[in-house]
């Protein structure tokens, strides 16, 4: 081959080569945002999963706090119940 012929050769390859590159990066670029996309997703969902948990472990002590302390204190309910003669009374006073 002549030096000519081998130099063609040899550009025509770098430029194959390089337009496998570009395509390659492109390639990379693409599964970069599908695969951030689908860990956005994920963390979108455990975030919710989080919140759920949080608040259902908040809501649990709480409520069986709040129970407790009602029996704890002879509270049946948690409406006060005003005995039959008192209201009338409670009734009559004048507002502070």
């Amino acid at each position: 081959m002549s030096p000519r012929a081998d130099l063609a050769e040899a550009k025509s390859r770098e430029e194959s080569m390089e337009a496998r590159l570009h395509e390659a990066e492109d390639e990379m670029a693409r599964l970069g945002g599908a695969q951030k996309e689908e860990l956005e997703r994920e963390f979108a969902a455990e975030r919710e999963d989080l919140k759920r948990t949080i608040k259902n472990k908040w809501m649990i002590p709480s409520s069986f706090g709040y129970r407790c302390c009602m029996k704890k204190n002879g509270i049946k309910r948690d409406v006060p119940s005003i005995p039959p003669g008192e209201e009338k009374k409670l009734l009559d006073k004048p507002a502070p």
